[in-house]
């Protein structure tokens, strides 16, 4: 009853929120009338990595710029054919932070921009967070088949603040009422929000070919509601890698 409950609260809380990773436009350029109007990018495929966060993520610590790093437990082969072995490193950053305070929501937006290879070789990639568990759990890779919203399932807004609408997508509910992980609870605009393994946390990501501005350049917004979000290291995440360039070494 108490997880069923939490998410009854998780959906309340994120009737209206604004999203950190939020970036202004130029000062030419006039900001997009409604979150309908933001540009469709091309799909990129998602090749799904397995890994776990190094060091914990705190939203009542972690702070613009810190290093997120998670570490690969398996091999993967990208869809343009690039190898990326077990034990290499997909680093990244924090892009903002928002703690939780006084029953407001919790964010960290992230943003996960190269793999470091063994050798030293890095890759610049774009990626997307598919799904996160708790450590010595295993996230599920079922956020990685991503349905796009139906149309007029969004509910756009001039304030810029995102109005999220409740809806499901298919995933069968576990027993005590809480949505299944990777479950859409909520789509806002061109922002598709799923559960994760983690109670109370939610993960906010554009949805297939499509680029909401206010996800910036972020892989994704973990959401806690009405709480802090407190990762340990170690745990599990899957995160959606595409867009493998040349690297470095």
């Amino acid at each position: 009853m108490k997880t069923g409950t939490a998410f009854v609260t998780t959906l309340f809380a994120l009737a209206c929120f604004p999203l950190l990773a939020q970036q202004s436009p130029p000062a030419n350029q006039p900001p997009p009338s409604s979150p309908a109007a933001s540009p469709t990018a091309p799909a990129v495929e998602m090749s799904p990595v397995n890994g776990e966060l190094v060091s914990k993520l705190d939203s009542k610590t972690a702070k613009a710029g810190d290093s997120v790093v998670v570490q690969t437990k398996t091999s993967v082969k990208t869809a343009n054919g690039t190898e990326i072995p077990k034990g290499s490193k997909l680093v990244g950053h924090v892009m903002a932070a928002k703690p939780s305070a006084a029953g407001d929501n919790s964010q960290v937006a992230l943003q996960f921009d190269h793999v470091e290879l063994k050798g030293g070789q890095s890759l610049p990639v774009s990626s997307q967070i598919q799904s996160i568990a708790p450590a010595g759990g295993a996230a599920s890779t079922s956020s990685a088949a991503v349905t796009p919203p139906a149309s007029g399932s969004s509910n756009p807004n001039t304030s810029g603040t995102p109005q999220a609408t409740s809806a499901d997508s298919g995933a069968t509910p576990t027993g005590n009422s809480a949505p299944a992980p990777g479950t859409i609870v909520a789509r806002t605009g061109n922002i598709t929000i799923r559960a994760t393994s983690i109670p109370g946390v939610v993960v906010a990501n554009n949805a297939p070919g499509q680029q909401d501005p206010r996800m910036g350049q972020s892989s994704g917004i973990l959401i806690g509601a009405k709480q802090d979000i407190e990762l340990d290291g170690g745990t599990q995440m899957v995160v959606g890698v595409g867009g493998v360039g040349g690297g470095t070494q």
